[in-house]
């Protein structure tokens, strides 16, 4: 027990000792004089609090120990360290009455650009050292430099530190080298690891944002990788690791942090759909750093100041974002709440304390800010976590949605399709209907030009004006024939054909067709050509001289005096190729740069004023251009104001070869057998041409109206073939033929239902063939009436007809006399059906009185062929009059403005316009739906038509007489 005793009472000495050592040595540290610092214990030991602190003015260092004193009395002190930056002297009187030895001095908690210290001991040693952000660092990402302090020796330490800015007061202090490597290894463990963390986070974000693309992700990402270079920016990573000591970036990444985070949780918290007003609130986390961050280059001092006021805004604006969402019931929003607070908690402590207004409370201020933006991190991602969390869990439901979506959508398109189907068989039904419009009188004017061609009493420059005009018929019908096309407007493209042909022929047609227009303006129309040009060439002649008509048309009909060329220029040439250039100029008014530069698009003119005084849709140009494409070719202009323009296109040509000499044409004589052909047809002037070539072949014709009479002629008579019009009043072609195939009608009962049945239409579209050959028709011939085509079906029928037994009449031959040419007058008298009638020589006529109708003489046409055509009004015009009252009476505005309108092309013939004025005016009456007004204006017509028919009849007796 003794000894027992006595052990504890030794201890409870030695403790005592202890503490008495204690305050002996804390009660000699309060009463140190200022400037000692007193080392009493081995451990870490601020000196800035006792230190002297002075003005640094560019002095140097003291030499020795001894001199310190006589140093000390030329620098200016200083009250404290201005955040702001400056360069300062710290002077300490250090005494070491432990027994280590092995110490640091460790300048940390802020950036410090530059740190020059000299140790100078009583016992003659001097110890000089460097260290800052500009130094290089002994121990990793710390300023901390070794130095020796051997026990119970005085040292006067002399520091030197300066710096554009401090982010917060300076802390320098001694620490065992011991216990400052196992900091520096804990703290770098800490550094590296919420960095790498951070950056972890960033790359699997983004990698999420490049399958899922949404942009939250990809902002966090952003903003994750921001946060994480602004912190290895300021714990010196770049510097210490690539060298990298760029003081001016060291703040940038922090003014960009407000921005990408805003962009983040503006994305994540769906603030323009919960809370709208705080959404624009929040954009001043956009534009206040971006407006700041220019101090990093400029104010730098200022530069840690300024991001200290943006952050805090922008942590105190999202922590209110985060709070208000999560309470309207978006649970990811909570996650983002405790991101935040967890980012603010370090920041409540250290950002008052960067600004000045409240003392240091922590140490390393720095790292535990780091170690907070990392938990912000990692909280983040649980939100976006969670996010995913919520979008799995309502997966069902968006997927229910999205179905029931797509069920709409599906009906929707299924409608539509219904629609486009709709439209599409309207559309056809109105391009079969407008080719057949346009086609038929266009027909007429081919075929009564080919009948006009062949008298042989027409010749020179009369021929000459025939054959232009036959021509231009002619290529208005092939260009036609590819608008009307609508399976290759459907396909998008239209296709061009590959021929050999003659450049000058294309070119003198052109030239040809337009000369009138030139001449009528008095204009010089010219032709400049290359004596190297190929004489034949591989291309589309249709579509080289379509072009060529209409820059030409254009030039003269924008030019009022002066000239227009056309130029040929051969350029580079091979012996498959050529490229030629087609140059068309005028001495017109010429286009600006500004005009010229939309001339080629679709609708363009050159203003507003060229469609009311040239007329024109403005869609000549574009299809220059797209044709001029198809060929692989280009197409510009150059042109001044009041000098002229300059159109030019240069084509690829390959080289053509001669066509063959053609055989003497072979004269085609009557067919072998005559055939009884009843014609369907319901416009006169087709019923004369058509009839006209038939009984030139030896036939014998009928002509039906319509549908029904053709089934009332062949249920009373036999014929051997039918030609068959499309389109007709009261029954069309398909709708006849269908019941010829039946066996007719109860009222009228087909002698043959297989008769041959051709179809002899407008209507040439593929769609209108394969419908037309599916009523039951056996045959398609297009109008205008090609002579050989019909010759050949009729030959074709004729064979098989005998092929199966049936008995024809032989044709009789044609008499030596009507191989002789016959003079004008007995040609056209047989072509047209109209007996020759002999007649005294005519004297010249006096012009009619004012208001008295006559039918205006047509260049070239007999007086029989004037006589038929007066007879054709006379017996037309009261049956399309009454045919119109009737519709109108019922209401049909489709028919009676179809009598209107065919009323208005025959008073076109007539010299007085009143006619033709009032039948224009009751067709647009009617295709407005006008009814009433057309009843009352109909009366006018009635009078007028009266008038002709008396007044055509007067003049008919009058040449009898």
């Amino acid at each position: 027990m003794t000894a027992s005793r006595f052990a504890r009472m030794r201890r409870a000495l030695y403790v005592f000792a202890l503490l008495a050592l204690a305050m002996l040595m804390h009660a000699g540290a309060a009463h140190a004089a200022p400037g000692d610092v007193v080392l009493g214990q081995a451990q870490d030991r601020e000196m800035l609090p006792d230190a002297l602190l002075y003005l640094d003015n560019g002095e140097h260092f003291p030499a020795a120990a001894g001199d310190v004193a006589a140093w000390q009395a030329t620098l200016k002190p200083a009250a404290k360290v201005d955040l702001l930056g400056g360069s300062y002297w710290m002077v300490v009187n250090l005494r070491n009455y432990t027994d280590e030895a092995a110490w640091v001095l460790d300048p940390r908690d802020t950036l410090i650009e530059k740190v020059e210290a000299r140790l100078l001991g009583s016992d003659g040693t001097v110890q000089t050292l460097h260290t800052g952000y500009r130094a290089k660092h002994e121990h990793f990402l710390h300023y901390g430099k070794n130095i020796t302090l051997n026990p119970s020796v005085s040292y006067q330490l002399a520091l030197r530190f300066s710096s554009p800015y401090y982010a917060r007061m300076p802390v320098i202090s001694v620490t065992p080298e011991a216990d400052y490597i196992k900091l520096v290894d804990r703290e770098n463990l800490l550094i590296i690891g919420s960095l790498g963390a951070l950056l972890a986070l960033a790359i699997f974000n983004f990698f999420i944002y490049s399958i899922t693309r949404d942009r939250a992700s990809l902002w966090y990402s952003v903003y994750v990788l921001t946060y994480a270079t602004a912190w290895a920016m300021t714990f010196h990573v770049t510097a210490d690791l690539f060298g990298w000591r760029v003081l001016e970036l060291h703040y940038v990444p922090f003014f960009l942090l407000p921005v990408f985070s805003t962009l983040f949780y503006l994305k994540f918290l769906r603030l323009d759909q919960l809370a709208p007003r705080l959404a624009k609130i929040s954009v001043i986390n956009l534009v206040l750093p971006l407006v700041l961050l220019p101090s990093c280059f400029f104010a730098l001092s200022w530069a840690h100041t300024l991001a200290t006021i943006a952050i805090s805004i922008w942590m105190l604006l999202a922590l209110i974002c985060g709070i208000v969402a999560w309470r309207k019931g978006y649970q990811p929003a909570r996650f983002f709440v405790f991101a935040f607070v967890a980012l603010m908690l370090p920041g409540f402590v250290i950002l008052p304390a960067n600004v000045g207004l409240i003392p240091a409370m922590v140490d390393n201020a720095q790292l535990l800010t780091l170690l907070g933006g990392t938990l912000d991190g990692l909280l983040l991602a649980f939100a976006l976590a969670d996010q995913i969390r919520l979008l799995r869990d309502n997966l069902e439901q968006r997927v229910q949605e999205r179905t029931s979506q797509l069920l709409e959508v599906n009906q929707a398109l299924t409608l539509a399709k219904d629609h486009a189907e709709v439209v599409s068989r309207h559309r056809i039904d109105f391009l079969s209907a407008m080719s057949h419009d346009i086609r038929t009188p266009l027909a007429g004017v081919i075929g009564m030009l080919k009948f006009a061609l062949r008298d042989q009493t027409v010749h020179g420059r009369t021929k000459e004006y025939l054959r232009i005009g036959l021509h231009n018929g002619e290529s208005l019908l092939a260009i036609l024939n590819d608008l009307l096309d609508f399976s290759k407007i459907d396909a998008g493209k239209l296709t061009l054909e590959t021929v050999s042909f003659r450049l000058d022929t294309v070119l003198d047609d052109a030239l040809g067709i337009l000369q009138t227009q030139a001449d009528a303006k008095s204009l010089l129309l010219e032709c400049g050509l290359r004596h190297a040009l190929p004489e034949y060439v591989a291309g589309d002649p249709t579509r080289l001289r379509q072009i060529l008509i209409n820059l030409l048309g254009n030039a003269i009909k924008f030019t009022e005096a002066g000239r227009v060329r056309l130029d040929l220029i051969v350029g580079a040439s091979d012996a498959n190729q050529t490229l030629i250039t087609f140059s068309i100029t005028d001495s017109g008014p010429g286009i600006g740069k500004e005009t010229c530069a939309r001339l080629f698009q679709k609708f363009e003119q050159a203003d507003l004023s060229t469609t009311r005084r040239y007329g024109g849709s403005g869609l000549g140009l574009a299809i220059c251009k797209e044709l001029v494409t198809l060929m692989k070719g280009t197409i510009g202009v150059e042109s001044e104001v009041g000098v002229g323009s300059r159109f030019h296109f240069t084509l690829p040509l390959a080289i053509g070869i001669a066509p063959p000499q053609p055989e003497s044409p072979k004269v085609r004589e009557r067919h072998s057998h005559q055939l009884r052909v009843l014609c369907a047809e319901d416009v006169r002037t087709n019923q004369i041409i058509i009839g006209t070539l038939l009984e030139n072949m030896g036939h014998r014709v009928q002509i039906a109206e319509n549908g029904l009479e053709a089934l009332r002629a062949l249920s009373a008579d036999d014929f051997d073939l039918v030609l068959m019009d499309g389109r007709m009043p009261l029954m069309d072609g398909e709708q006849a033929t269908r019941l010829i195939r039946c066996g007719g009608t109860d009222e009228a009962r087909v002698r043959d239902p297989a008769i041959t049945v051709v179809a002899l239409t407008a209507n040439v579209s593929g769609p209108d063939c394969a419908r037309y050959l599916a009523a039951g028709m056996d045959g398609f011939l297009s109008k205008p009436v090609n002579e050989a085509l019909l010759y050949d079906q009729i030959e074709n029928t004729i064979r098989d007809l005998l092929g199966k037994g049936v008995t024809l009449k032989a044709a009789q031959q044609q008499q030596q006399q009507q191989q002789q040419a016959p003079d004008r007058e007995a040609e056209l008298a047989l072509q047209f059906g109209v007996a020759r009638v002999a007649r005294a020589p005519a004297l010249p006529k006096a012009e009619p009185p004012d208001g008295v109708f006559r039918i205006v003489p047509l260049p070239g046409v007999s007086p029989q062929h004037m006589d038929k055509i007066t007879q054709a009004f006379i017996e037309e015009a009261p049956r399309r009059l009454a045919l119109a009252r009737e519709a109108l009476l019922a209401g049909d505005a489709g028919v009676s403005g179809a009598a209107f309108h065919a009323l208005k092309g025959s008073a076109g013939y007539f010299n007085c316009s009143q006619l033709h004025e009032l039948a224009t005016r009751l067709e647009s009456l009617c295709s407005r739906g006008a009814l009433e007004g057309a009843l009352a204006l109909l009366p006018q017509l009635e009078n007028a038509v009266a008038r002709a028919i008396a007044d055509l009849r007067s003049a008919r007796v009058d040449d009898l007489a």
